[in-house]
Protein backbone atom coordinates (compact mmCIF):
# COMPACT_ATOMS: atom_id res chain seq x y z
CA UNK A 1 0.00 0.00 0.00
CA UNK A 2 1.79 2.97 -1.02
CA UNK A 3 2.36 5.97 1.74
CA UNK A 4 1.74 9.44 2.16
CA UNK A 5 5.29 10.10 0.33
CA UNK A 6 4.38 8.22 -2.73
CA UNK A 7 0.85 9.61 -2.75
CA UNK A 8 1.87 12.96 -2.20
CA UNK A 9 4.50 12.69 -5.08
CA UNK A 10 1.67 11.34 -7.23
CA UNK A 11 0.05 13.92 -6.84
CA UNK A 12 2.60 16.29 -7.77
CA UNK A 13 3.46 14.53 -10.83
CA UNK A 14 0.10 14.81 -12.07
CA UNK A 15 -0.31 18.71 -11.19
CA UNK A 16 3.07 18.81 -13.54
CA UNK A 17 1.19 16.49 -15.68
CA UNK A 18 -1.77 19.23 -16.25
CA UNK A 19 0.40 22.34 -16.52
CA UNK A 20 1.52 22.19 -19.85
CA UNK A 21 -2.17 21.60 -20.93
CA UNK A 22 -3.66 24.12 -18.65
CA UNK A 23 -0.63 26.26 -20.21
CA UNK A 24 -2.00 25.65 -23.73
CA UNK A 25 -5.58 26.38 -23.18
CA UNK A 26 -5.47 29.41 -20.59
CA UNK A 27 -3.04 31.07 -23.32
CA UNK A 28 -5.68 30.71 -26.08
CA UNK A 29 -7.82 32.20 -24.20
CA UNK A 30 -6.13 34.59 -22.83
CA UNK A 31 -3.69 35.77 -25.10
CA UNK A 32 -6.04 35.36 -28.00
CA UNK A 33 -9.70 34.55 -27.78
CA UNK A 34 -10.04 37.10 -25.09
CA UNK A 35 -7.69 40.29 -27.01
CA UNK A 36 -9.31 39.81 -30.11
CA UNK A 37 -12.78 40.03 -29.12
CA UNK A 38 -12.30 43.01 -26.71
CA UNK A 39 -10.37 44.49 -29.95
CA UNK A 40 -13.45 43.68 -32.05
CA UNK A 41 -15.47 45.69 -29.52
CA UNK A 42 -13.71 48.59 -29.66
CA UNK A 43 -13.17 49.15 -32.87
CA UNK A 44 -16.53 49.24 -33.61
CA UNK A 45 -16.07 52.70 -32.34
CA UNK A 46 -12.75 53.83 -34.05
CA UNK A 47 -13.26 56.48 -36.58
CA UNK A 48 -12.82 55.41 -40.36
CA UNK A 49 -9.87 56.96 -42.76
CA UNK A 50 -8.75 56.06 -46.42
CA UNK A 51 -5.91 55.31 -46.77
CA UNK A 52 -3.39 54.71 -49.26
CA UNK A 53 -1.84 50.97 -50.29
CA UNK A 54 2.04 51.11 -50.36
CA UNK A 55 2.11 47.62 -50.62
CA UNK A 56 -0.15 44.36 -50.80
CA UNK A 57 -0.06 41.24 -51.32
CA UNK A 58 -1.00 37.38 -50.47
CA UNK A 59 2.09 35.52 -48.59
CA UNK A 60 2.04 31.28 -49.05
CA UNK A 61 3.80 28.71 -46.62
CA UNK A 62 4.19 25.87 -48.20
CA UNK A 63 3.79 22.55 -45.30
CA UNK A 64 4.45 19.16 -45.86
CA UNK A 65 0.33 18.30 -45.78
CA UNK A 66 -1.23 21.88 -46.32
CA UNK A 67 -0.67 25.64 -46.98
CA UNK A 68 -1.31 28.99 -45.20
CA UNK A 69 -2.11 32.00 -45.97
CA UNK A 70 -1.81 35.63 -44.79
CA UNK A 71 -2.79 38.85 -46.66
CA UNK A 72 -0.22 42.01 -45.98
CA UNK A 73 -0.05 45.51 -46.45
CA UNK A 74 1.30 48.57 -45.78
CA UNK A 75 -0.51 51.65 -45.80
CA UNK A 76 -0.53 55.40 -45.29
CA UNK A 77 -3.19 57.75 -43.96
CA UNK A 78 -4.10 60.98 -42.34
CA UNK A 79 -5.84 61.48 -38.63
CA UNK A 80 -5.89 64.76 -37.28
CA UNK A 81 -3.26 66.60 -39.34
CA UNK A 82 -0.37 63.95 -38.75
CA UNK A 83 0.63 61.73 -41.16
CA UNK A 84 1.45 57.63 -40.23
CA UNK A 85 1.71 54.26 -41.74
CA UNK A 86 0.79 50.91 -40.33
CA UNK A 87 0.96 46.89 -41.68
CA UNK A 88 -2.02 45.70 -39.73
CA UNK A 89 -4.72 44.13 -41.55
CA UNK A 90 -6.74 42.19 -39.97
CA UNK A 91 -7.61 41.84 -35.80
CA UNK A 92 -5.77 38.27 -36.13
CA UNK A 93 -2.20 38.06 -37.32
CA UNK A 94 -0.68 35.45 -38.58
CA UNK A 95 -1.02 32.58 -41.34
CA UNK A 96 -3.73 30.27 -41.43
CA UNK A 97 -6.02 28.35 -43.75
CA UNK A 98 -9.51 28.33 -42.00
CA UNK A 99 -11.89 29.55 -44.85
CA UNK A 100 -10.65 32.05 -47.96
CA UNK A 101 -10.47 34.89 -46.25
CA UNK A 102 -6.44 35.71 -46.30
CA UNK A 103 -7.25 35.06 -50.17
CA UNK A 104 -10.13 37.34 -50.45
CA UNK A 105 -8.71 40.50 -48.24
CA UNK A 106 -5.60 40.40 -50.82
CA UNK A 107 -7.17 39.97 -53.81
CA UNK A 108 -9.37 43.01 -52.64
CA UNK A 109 -6.38 44.92 -51.48
CA UNK A 110 -4.46 44.13 -54.75
CA UNK A 111 -6.77 45.17 -56.63
CA UNK A 112 -7.36 48.78 -55.08
CA UNK A 113 -3.31 49.00 -55.17
CA UNK A 114 -2.97 47.98 -58.78
CA UNK A 115 -6.00 50.75 -59.78
CA UNK A 116 -4.34 53.30 -57.10
CA UNK A 117 -8.06 53.19 -55.21
CA UNK A 118 -7.86 54.81 -51.59
CA UNK A 119 -8.84 51.71 -49.12
CA UNK A 120 -10.70 52.49 -45.67
CA UNK A 121 -8.97 52.07 -42.60
CA UNK A 122 -10.10 52.30 -39.05
CA UNK A 123 -7.30 54.35 -36.36
CA UNK A 124 -7.42 53.81 -32.52
CA UNK A 125 -8.31 57.00 -31.17
CA UNK A 126 -6.04 56.52 -28.09
CA UNK A 127 -3.10 55.73 -30.01
CA UNK A 128 -3.30 56.77 -33.92
CA UNK A 129 -0.38 54.96 -35.14
CA UNK A 130 -2.36 52.08 -34.43
CA UNK A 131 -4.59 51.29 -37.52
CA UNK A 132 -6.58 47.83 -39.01
CA UNK A 133 -7.84 47.77 -42.86
CA UNK A 134 -10.41 44.69 -41.62
CA UNK A 135 -12.29 44.98 -38.57
CA UNK A 136 -14.75 41.88 -39.01
CA UNK A 137 -14.20 39.18 -36.04
CA UNK A 138 -13.77 35.68 -37.79
CA UNK A 139 -15.73 33.71 -36.03
CA UNK A 140 -14.14 30.50 -37.86
CA UNK A 141 -11.18 30.89 -36.45
CA UNK A 142 -12.11 31.98 -33.23
CA UNK A 143 -13.99 28.82 -32.95
CA UNK A 144 -11.04 26.97 -34.00
CA UNK A 145 -9.01 28.40 -31.28
CA UNK A 146 -11.82 28.11 -28.65
CA UNK A 147 -10.94 24.15 -29.65
CA UNK A 148 -7.86 24.63 -27.99
CA UNK A 149 -8.70 26.40 -25.35
CA UNK A 150 -11.81 23.82 -24.06
CA UNK A 151 -9.79 20.68 -24.97
CA UNK A 152 -6.10 21.81 -23.51
CA UNK A 153 -7.43 23.82 -20.90
CA UNK A 154 -10.10 21.29 -19.81
CA UNK A 155 -7.75 18.61 -19.49
CA UNK A 156 -5.06 20.27 -17.51
CA UNK A 157 -7.69 22.48 -15.38
CA UNK A 158 -8.95 19.30 -14.40
CA UNK A 159 -5.87 17.39 -13.63
CA UNK A 160 -4.87 20.20 -11.73
CA UNK A 161 -8.13 20.36 -9.39
CA UNK A 162 -8.05 16.60 -9.05
CA UNK A 163 -4.40 16.66 -8.15
CA UNK A 164 -5.29 19.88 -5.46
CA UNK A 165 -8.60 17.71 -4.24
CA UNK A 166 -7.74 14.31 -4.47
CA UNK A 167 -7.23 12.96 -0.63
CA UNK A 168 -4.29 11.86 0.46
CA UNK A 169 -5.74 8.30 1.00
CA UNK A 170 -3.50 6.50 3.44
CA UNK A 171 -3.77 7.48 7.24
CA UNK A 172 -1.47 6.29 10.18
CA UNK A 173 -3.56 3.17 11.62
CA UNK A 174 -1.37 0.90 14.11
CA UNK A 175 -3.93 -1.65 12.32
CA UNK A 176 -3.13 -0.84 8.69
CA UNK A 177 -0.94 -3.73 7.79
CA UNK A 178 -3.44 -6.57 8.97
CA UNK A 179 -6.32 -4.41 8.19
CA UNK A 180 -5.16 -2.59 5.18
CA UNK A 181 -8.63 -1.39 4.76
CA UNK A 182 -8.08 1.82 7.94
CA UNK A 183 -5.23 2.22 5.92
CA UNK A 184 -7.14 4.57 3.77
CA UNK A 185 -9.04 7.34 5.03
CA UNK A 186 -12.18 6.38 3.10
CA UNK A 187 -12.06 3.31 4.44
CA UNK A 188 -11.50 3.90 7.77
CA UNK A 189 -15.32 3.29 9.00
CA UNK A 190 -18.18 1.58 8.28
CA UNK A 191 -19.98 4.72 6.96
CA UNK A 192 -19.70 4.99 3.41
CA UNK A 193 -21.10 7.84 1.40
CA UNK A 194 -22.31 8.06 -2.26
CA UNK A 195 -20.01 11.25 -4.28
CA UNK A 196 -23.41 12.62 -5.57
CA UNK A 197 -22.95 15.92 -4.19
CA UNK A 198 -19.19 16.32 -6.19
CA UNK A 199 -20.91 15.41 -9.41
CA UNK A 200 -23.56 17.60 -9.10
CA UNK A 201 -20.84 20.64 -8.51
CA UNK A 202 -18.63 19.15 -11.30
CA UNK A 203 -21.27 18.61 -13.85
CA UNK A 204 -22.14 22.68 -13.03
CA UNK A 205 -19.06 23.94 -13.58
CA UNK A 206 -18.07 22.09 -16.84
CA UNK A 207 -21.42 23.18 -17.84
CA UNK A 208 -21.54 27.04 -17.61
CA UNK A 209 -17.62 27.16 -18.35
CA UNK A 210 -18.32 25.30 -21.83
CA UNK A 211 -21.19 27.38 -22.36
CA UNK A 212 -19.35 30.54 -21.48
CA UNK A 213 -16.35 29.95 -23.43
CA UNK A 214 -18.36 28.88 -26.48
CA UNK A 215 -20.76 31.96 -26.27
CA UNK A 216 -18.85 33.98 -28.61
CA UNK A 217 -19.10 31.36 -31.53
CA UNK A 218 -22.43 31.10 -30.83
CA UNK A 219 -23.92 34.34 -31.00
CA UNK A 220 -21.69 34.31 -34.49
CA UNK A 221 -23.40 31.57 -36.30
CA UNK A 222 -26.92 33.09 -37.74
CA UNK A 223 -24.68 35.99 -38.96
CA UNK A 224 -22.07 34.56 -40.33
CA UNK A 225 -24.63 32.07 -41.73
CA UNK A 226 -26.69 34.71 -43.45
CA UNK A 227 -23.03 35.77 -44.92
CA UNK A 228 -22.48 32.84 -47.06
CA UNK A 229 -20.22 30.99 -44.05
CA UNK A 230 -21.54 27.12 -44.13
CA UNK A 231 -18.48 26.20 -42.08
CA UNK A 232 -19.73 27.91 -39.39
CA UNK A 233 -22.02 25.36 -38.81
CA UNK A 234 -19.68 23.16 -37.41
CA UNK A 235 -19.25 25.41 -34.26
CA UNK A 236 -23.04 24.41 -33.86
CA UNK A 237 -21.36 21.81 -31.58
CA UNK A 238 -20.76 24.05 -29.12
CA UNK A 239 -23.79 24.60 -28.32
CA UNK A 240 -25.92 21.79 -28.93
CA UNK A 241 -23.01 20.14 -26.61
CA UNK A 242 -23.79 23.19 -24.10
CA UNK A 243 -27.84 22.26 -24.19
CA UNK A 244 -27.00 18.69 -23.20
CA UNK A 245 -24.54 19.03 -20.21
CA UNK A 246 -27.33 21.89 -19.06
CA UNK A 247 -29.51 19.10 -19.10
CA UNK A 248 -27.50 16.83 -17.26
CA UNK A 249 -26.65 19.02 -14.56
CA UNK A 250 -30.46 20.26 -14.03
CA UNK A 251 -31.28 16.70 -13.34
CA UNK A 252 -27.87 15.91 -11.49
CA UNK A 253 -29.41 18.67 -9.23
CA UNK A 254 -33.02 18.04 -8.88
CA UNK A 255 -31.73 14.27 -7.59
CA UNK A 256 -29.62 15.81 -5.33
CA UNK A 257 -32.40 18.17 -3.84
CA UNK A 258 -34.89 15.23 -3.65
CA UNK A 259 -32.37 12.46 -2.32
CA UNK A 260 -29.70 14.50 -0.91
CA UNK A 261 -26.26 12.74 0.47
CA UNK A 262 -26.74 9.20 0.60
CA UNK A 263 -24.73 7.31 3.35
CA UNK A 264 -24.56 3.11 2.97
CA UNK A 265 -23.55 1.26 6.37
CA UNK A 266 -21.76 -1.69 5.78
CA UNK A 267 -22.72 -5.07 7.26
CA UNK A 268 -20.43 -6.43 7.23
CA UNK A 269 -17.54 -4.02 7.80
CA UNK A 270 -15.59 -4.45 5.26
CA UNK A 271 -17.05 -6.24 2.62
CA UNK A 272 -15.92 -9.90 2.62
CA UNK A 273 -14.46 -11.78 -0.78
CA UNK A 274 -15.66 -15.58 0.32
CA UNK A 275 -18.56 -14.21 2.55
CA UNK A 276 -21.19 -11.49 2.19
CA UNK A 277 -20.97 -7.21 0.67
CA UNK A 278 -24.17 -5.53 1.38
CA UNK A 279 -25.36 -3.27 4.41
CA UNK A 280 -28.55 -0.85 5.07
CA UNK A 281 -29.55 2.50 4.17
CA UNK A 282 -32.55 5.16 4.13
CA UNK A 283 -33.35 6.82 1.09
CA UNK A 284 -36.74 10.16 1.61
CA UNK A 285 -39.12 8.42 -0.47
CA UNK A 286 -42.26 7.22 1.61
CA UNK A 287 -42.68 3.72 1.80
CA UNK A 288 -44.53 1.19 -0.54
CA UNK A 289 -44.21 -2.66 -0.23
CA UNK A 290 -44.27 -2.92 -4.23
CA UNK A 291 -41.54 -0.17 -4.65
CA UNK A 292 -38.46 -1.95 -6.55
CA UNK A 293 -35.05 -0.65 -5.75
CA UNK A 294 -32.46 -2.26 -8.40
CA UNK A 295 -28.79 -2.71 -7.04
CA UNK A 296 -26.00 -4.24 -8.88
CA UNK A 297 -22.68 -5.10 -7.09
CA UNK A 298 -19.63 -5.24 -9.29
CA UNK A 299 -15.74 -5.76 -9.31
CA UNK A 300 -14.12 -3.68 -11.69
CA UNK A 301 -10.46 -3.36 -13.01
CA UNK A 302 -9.71 0.33 -13.75
CA UNK A 303 -6.64 0.96 -15.87
CA UNK A 304 -5.07 3.16 -18.04
CA UNK A 305 -3.59 2.64 -21.53
CA UNK A 306 -1.06 4.54 -24.05
CA UNK A 307 1.15 7.19 -23.29
CA UNK A 308 1.36 11.10 -22.95
CA UNK A 309 -1.41 12.86 -24.64
CA UNK A 310 -3.18 9.47 -25.97
CA UNK A 311 -3.09 8.44 -22.07
CA UNK A 312 -6.31 7.18 -21.46
CA UNK A 313 -8.67 5.25 -18.46
CA UNK A 314 -10.60 2.50 -19.16
CA UNK A 315 -13.09 -0.26 -16.91
CA UNK A 316 -13.49 -4.10 -17.14
CA UNK A 317 -15.95 -5.76 -14.78
CA UNK A 318 -14.39 -8.70 -13.72
CA UNK A 319 -17.47 -10.13 -11.69
CA UNK A 320 -21.16 -8.62 -11.06
CA UNK A 321 -23.98 -9.78 -9.26
CA UNK A 322 -27.53 -7.72 -9.57
CA UNK A 323 -30.72 -7.88 -7.52
CA UNK A 324 -33.32 -6.13 -5.70
CA UNK A 325 -32.78 -4.40 -1.99
CA UNK A 326 -35.04 -5.90 0.44
CA UNK A 327 -37.38 -2.13 1.69
CA UNK A 328 -38.97 -1.64 4.83
CA UNK A 329 -39.86 1.78 6.40
CA UNK A 330 -38.07 3.71 8.57
CA UNK A 331 -38.33 5.83 11.64
CA UNK A 332 -38.48 9.10 9.41
CA UNK A 333 -41.35 7.88 7.33
CA UNK A 334 -38.84 6.80 4.09
CA UNK A 335 -37.25 3.44 3.22
CA UNK A 336 -34.99 1.32 4.58
CA UNK A 337 -32.99 -0.46 2.33
CA UNK A 338 -31.40 -3.90 2.66
CA UNK A 339 -28.57 -5.15 0.17
CA UNK A 340 -26.48 -8.24 0.63
CA UNK A 341 -24.45 -10.03 -2.18
CA UNK A 342 -23.15 -13.62 -1.50
CA UNK A 343 -19.13 -13.15 -3.13
CA UNK A 344 -16.97 -15.80 -4.62
CA UNK A 345 -13.78 -16.32 -2.66
CA UNK A 346 -11.73 -16.28 -5.83
CA UNK A 347 -12.05 -12.33 -6.64
CA UNK A 348 -9.50 -9.34 -6.04
CA UNK A 349 -9.51 -6.93 -2.66
CA UNK A 350 -9.97 -3.56 -3.45
CA UNK A 351 -6.90 -1.43 -4.06
CA UNK A 352 -6.07 1.92 -3.31
CA UNK A 353 -6.40 4.35 -6.49
CA UNK A 354 -3.59 3.89 -9.85
CA UNK A 355 -2.63 3.62 -12.93
CA UNK A 356 -4.04 -0.02 -12.57
CA UNK A 357 -6.07 -1.06 -9.71
CA UNK A 358 -9.54 -3.03 -8.59
CA UNK A 359 -12.32 -1.89 -7.08
CA UNK A 360 -15.61 -2.70 -5.83
CA UNK A 361 -18.67 -0.63 -7.15
CA UNK A 362 -22.24 -0.67 -5.38
CA UNK A 363 -25.21 1.13 -7.96
CA UNK A 364 -28.51 1.62 -6.64
CA UNK A 365 -31.43 2.41 -9.14
CA UNK A 366 -35.23 3.46 -8.98
CA UNK A 367 -37.81 4.33 -11.14
CA UNK A 368 -39.55 6.89 -8.96
CA UNK A 369 -42.28 9.26 -9.83
CA UNK A 370 -40.97 12.58 -10.93
CA UNK A 371 -37.47 12.33 -10.87
CA UNK A 372 -35.51 8.36 -10.90
CA UNK A 373 -32.57 7.89 -8.54
CA UNK A 374 -29.44 6.72 -9.19
CA UNK A 375 -26.61 6.80 -6.60
CA UNK A 376 -22.80 5.12 -6.70
CA UNK A 377 -20.65 3.72 -3.34
CA UNK A 378 -17.29 2.80 -4.11
CA UNK A 379 -16.69 -0.30 -1.27
CA UNK A 380 -13.78 -1.41 0.79
CA UNK A 381 -13.98 -5.42 -0.04
CA UNK A 382 -11.21 -7.73 1.38
CA UNK A 383 -10.95 -11.39 1.87
CA UNK A 384 -12.36 -11.63 5.24
CA UNK A 385 -15.03 -14.35 4.62
CA UNK A 386 -17.51 -12.22 7.17
CA UNK A 387 -21.33 -12.53 6.58
CA UNK A 388 -23.86 -10.03 7.78
CA UNK A 389 -24.11 -9.27 11.52
CA UNK A 390 -27.70 -8.45 11.50
CA UNK A 391 -28.18 -11.44 8.74
CA UNK A 392 -29.39 -8.96 6.07
CA UNK A 393 -31.40 -11.27 3.09
CA UNK A 394 -29.92 -11.54 0.18
CA UNK A 395 -30.40 -9.16 -2.63
CA UNK A 396 -30.56 -12.01 -5.45
CA UNK A 397 -32.78 -14.12 -3.51
CA UNK A 398 -35.44 -10.93 -3.63
CA UNK A 399 -39.37 -12.09 -3.78
CA UNK A 400 -40.45 -9.43 -6.81
CA UNK A 401 -36.94 -10.29 -9.08
CA UNK A 402 -38.59 -12.66 -11.16
CA UNK A 403 -41.38 -10.28 -11.97
CA UNK A 404 -38.73 -7.12 -12.07
CA UNK A 405 -36.42 -9.76 -14.84
CA UNK A 406 -39.88 -10.47 -16.77
CA UNK A 407 -40.55 -7.04 -16.83
CA UNK A 408 -37.40 -5.74 -18.54
CA UNK A 409 -37.78 -8.61 -20.92
CA UNK A 410 -41.24 -7.97 -21.56
CA UNK A 411 -40.16 -3.99 -22.41
CA UNK A 412 -37.91 -5.54 -25.29
CA UNK A 413 -40.11 -8.25 -26.51
CA UNK A 414 -43.41 -9.42 -27.03
CA UNK A 415 -43.39 -13.08 -26.45
CA UNK A 416 -46.34 -15.60 -27.48
CA UNK A 417 -46.41 -19.68 -26.82
CA UNK A 418 -47.57 -21.52 -30.23
CA UNK A 419 -47.97 -24.67 -30.52
CA UNK A 420 -44.99 -26.68 -30.06
CA UNK A 421 -42.66 -23.81 -28.98
CA UNK A 422 -42.42 -19.87 -28.89
CA UNK A 423 -42.81 -16.93 -31.08
CA UNK A 424 -41.29 -13.99 -29.78
CA UNK A 425 -40.81 -9.91 -31.69
CA UNK A 426 -37.88 -7.67 -30.72
CA UNK A 427 -39.17 -4.42 -31.73
CA UNK A 428 -37.06 -1.57 -32.73
CA UNK A 429 -36.23 1.56 -30.75
CA UNK A 430 -35.23 0.10 -27.66
CA UNK A 431 -32.72 1.76 -25.73
CA UNK A 432 -32.83 4.41 -28.15
CA UNK A 433 -31.61 7.46 -25.98
CA UNK A 434 -27.75 6.23 -26.06
CA UNK A 435 -27.97 5.33 -29.78
CA UNK A 436 -29.88 8.20 -30.88
CA UNK A 437 -27.28 10.46 -28.96
CA UNK A 438 -24.46 8.37 -30.98
CA UNK A 439 -26.85 8.92 -34.35
CA UNK A 440 -26.65 12.87 -33.89
CA UNK A 441 -23.00 12.93 -33.02
CA UNK A 442 -21.94 10.72 -36.35
CA UNK A 443 -24.15 13.21 -38.87
CA UNK A 444 -22.66 15.84 -37.07
CA UNK A 445 -19.51 14.94 -37.79
CA UNK A 446 -20.13 13.67 -41.38
CA UNK A 447 -21.34 16.36 -41.94
CA UNK A 448 -18.27 18.73 -40.47
CA UNK A 449 -16.13 16.51 -43.00
CA UNK A 450 -18.62 17.42 -46.36
CA UNK A 451 -18.49 20.87 -45.32
CA UNK A 452 -14.82 21.01 -44.98
CA UNK A 453 -14.31 19.62 -48.01
CA UNK A 454 -16.23 21.70 -49.85
CA UNK A 455 -16.20 24.97 -48.23
CA UNK A 456 -12.94 25.09 -47.05
CA UNK A 457 -8.95 24.26 -47.54
CA UNK A 458 -8.35 21.95 -44.70
CA UNK A 459 -6.03 18.79 -44.46
CA UNK A 460 -7.57 15.95 -46.73
CA UNK A 461 -6.57 13.91 -43.46
CA UNK A 462 -8.81 15.86 -41.28
CA UNK A 463 -11.99 15.40 -43.88
CA UNK A 464 -11.56 11.45 -44.00
CA UNK A 465 -11.29 11.02 -40.43
CA UNK A 466 -14.61 13.61 -39.80
CA UNK A 467 -16.53 11.78 -42.71
CA UNK A 468 -15.37 8.03 -42.04
CA UNK A 469 -15.66 8.25 -38.19
CA UNK A 470 -18.81 10.03 -38.67
CA UNK A 471 -20.18 8.35 -40.95
CA UNK A 472 -19.41 5.23 -39.67
CA UNK A 473 -21.30 5.89 -35.84
CA UNK A 474 -24.27 7.46 -37.76
CA UNK A 475 -24.50 3.55 -39.52
CA UNK A 476 -23.94 2.13 -36.18
CA UNK A 477 -26.70 4.49 -34.45
CA UNK A 478 -28.95 3.83 -37.52
CA UNK A 479 -28.65 0.17 -37.61
CA UNK A 480 -29.42 -0.23 -33.63
CA UNK A 481 -32.12 1.98 -33.47
CA UNK A 482 -34.08 0.78 -36.54
CA UNK A 483 -33.42 -3.02 -36.49
CA UNK A 484 -36.18 -5.49 -35.03
CA UNK A 485 -36.41 -9.42 -34.94
CA UNK A 486 -38.96 -12.04 -35.42
CA UNK A 487 -38.02 -15.45 -33.85
CA UNK A 488 -39.99 -18.60 -34.05
CA UNK A 489 -38.74 -21.84 -31.99
CA UNK A 490 -40.63 -25.13 -32.60
CA UNK A 491 -40.57 -28.77 -32.88
CA UNK A 492 -39.70 -28.12 -36.66
CA UNK A 493 -36.49 -26.16 -36.16
CA UNK A 494 -35.49 -22.22 -35.85
CA UNK A 495 -36.34 -19.33 -38.28
CA UNK A 496 -34.94 -15.60 -37.64
CA UNK A 497 -35.97 -13.10 -39.50
CA UNK A 498 -34.05 -9.66 -39.02
CA UNK A 499 -35.98 -6.55 -40.43
CA UNK A 500 -34.21 -2.37 -40.63
CA UNK A 501 -37.23 0.02 -40.74
CA UNK A 502 -39.66 -2.74 -41.05
CA UNK A 503 -37.26 -4.17 -44.41
CA UNK A 504 -36.65 -7.41 -44.31
CA UNK A 505 -32.82 -7.76 -44.28
CA UNK A 506 -31.68 -11.51 -43.45
CA UNK A 507 -33.67 -14.37 -42.53
CA UNK A 508 -31.99 -18.05 -41.43
CA UNK A 509 -33.99 -21.70 -40.87
CA UNK A 510 -32.48 -23.84 -39.36
CA UNK A 511 -33.91 -28.22 -38.83
CA UNK A 512 -34.43 -28.78 -34.96
CA UNK A 513 -31.74 -31.70 -35.42
CA UNK A 514 -28.60 -29.26 -36.30
CA UNK A 515 -29.46 -26.91 -33.33
CA UNK A 516 -27.15 -28.19 -30.33
CA UNK A 517 -28.14 -25.49 -27.49
CA UNK A 518 -29.25 -22.17 -26.63
CA UNK A 519 -26.51 -20.01 -25.20
CA UNK A 520 -26.13 -16.34 -23.79
CA UNK A 521 -23.40 -14.16 -25.26
CA UNK A 522 -22.70 -10.76 -24.63
CA UNK A 523 -23.32 -7.74 -26.10
CA UNK A 524 -22.87 -3.80 -25.32
CA UNK A 525 -21.22 -3.28 -22.15
CA UNK A 526 -20.46 0.28 -20.69
CA UNK A 527 -21.71 3.27 -18.62
CA UNK A 528 -25.11 4.90 -18.84
CA UNK A 529 -27.09 6.90 -16.96
CA UNK A 530 -28.04 4.32 -14.73
CA UNK A 531 -24.47 3.36 -14.17
CA UNK A 532 -22.83 0.16 -15.67
CA UNK A 533 -24.92 -1.52 -18.03
CA UNK A 534 -25.07 -4.88 -19.91
CA UNK A 535 -26.98 -5.97 -22.57
CA UNK A 536 -27.16 -9.57 -23.39
CA UNK A 537 -27.89 -11.58 -26.67
CA UNK A 538 -29.08 -15.36 -27.23
CA UNK A 539 -27.86 -17.44 -29.60
CA UNK A 540 -29.04 -20.79 -31.22
CA UNK A 541 -25.78 -22.89 -31.67
CA UNK A 542 -25.31 -25.12 -34.77
CA UNK A 543 -23.60 -28.30 -34.39
CA UNK A 544 -21.34 -26.88 -37.14
CA UNK A 545 -20.47 -24.08 -34.88
CA UNK A 546 -23.05 -21.38 -36.93
CA UNK A 547 -24.57 -18.80 -34.12
CA UNK A 548 -27.80 -17.77 -34.89
CA UNK A 549 -29.60 -14.52 -33.16
CA UNK A 550 -32.64 -15.44 -31.06
CA UNK A 551 -33.21 -12.91 -28.50
CA UNK A 552 -31.29 -9.20 -28.26
CA UNK A 553 -31.27 -5.92 -25.67
CA UNK A 554 -31.65 -8.48 -22.53
CA UNK A 555 -30.54 -5.85 -19.48
CA UNK A 556 -28.42 -7.76 -17.29
CA UNK A 557 -27.21 -11.90 -17.36
CA UNK A 558 -29.62 -12.59 -14.75
CA UNK A 559 -32.45 -11.30 -16.82
CA UNK A 560 -30.78 -13.01 -20.38
CA UNK A 561 -30.82 -16.07 -18.10
CA UNK A 562 -34.61 -15.76 -17.71
CA UNK A 563 -35.24 -15.38 -20.83
CA UNK A 564 -32.85 -18.24 -22.13
CA UNK A 565 -34.98 -20.63 -19.34
CA UNK A 566 -38.53 -19.48 -20.24
CA UNK A 567 -37.22 -20.43 -23.85
CA UNK A 568 -36.29 -23.35 -23.58
CA UNK A 569 -38.86 -24.28 -21.10
CA UNK A 570 -41.92 -23.09 -24.04
CA UNK A 571 -39.54 -24.74 -27.25
CA UNK A 572 -38.04 -27.83 -25.40
CA UNK A 573 -34.49 -26.55 -26.85
CA UNK A 574 -31.53 -27.51 -24.59
CA UNK A 575 -30.06 -24.29 -22.48
CA UNK A 576 -26.21 -23.74 -21.55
Amino acid sequence: MPDKKQTLKGRLFLLLFGLPFAGVGLGFLFLSAIPSLYEWQQMKSWPQVQARLLHADLTINRGDSSNTYNAVASYSYRYQMADYTSDRVAIMGGSDNIGSFHQDLAAELKYALNNQLAVPAWVNPNDPSDAVLNRDMRWNLLGFKMIFVLIFGGIGIGLMIFAFKAKTGSTDHPESNTKPWLGQQEWASNQVTCKAKNSVWFMWAFALVWNLISLPATLAIPEEFASGNKLILIAAIFPLAGIYMLVWAIKFTLSWYKFGQLTLTLDPYPGSIGGQVGGTLEVPVTYTGQQRFPVSLQCVHSYESGSGKNRSRHEKVLWQASGLAHTHPSPTNGTLLAIAFEVPIDLPASEPHSSSYRFWRLDLNADLPGVDLHRQFELPVFATAEKSQANLPLSTQHPLLNEEHEALIESVANIEQIPGGVAMYFPMLHHWGNNLVGLVCGLFFFGAGLLMRTEANVPAIIVWAFTVIGGGIAFIGLKWLFTSLRIQLDHHGLISQRYWLGIAIGRDQIPRADIAKLQITAGVRGNSAKGYQELYKIHALTHSGKKILVAMNLEGRATAQTALEAIGSLSGYRIK
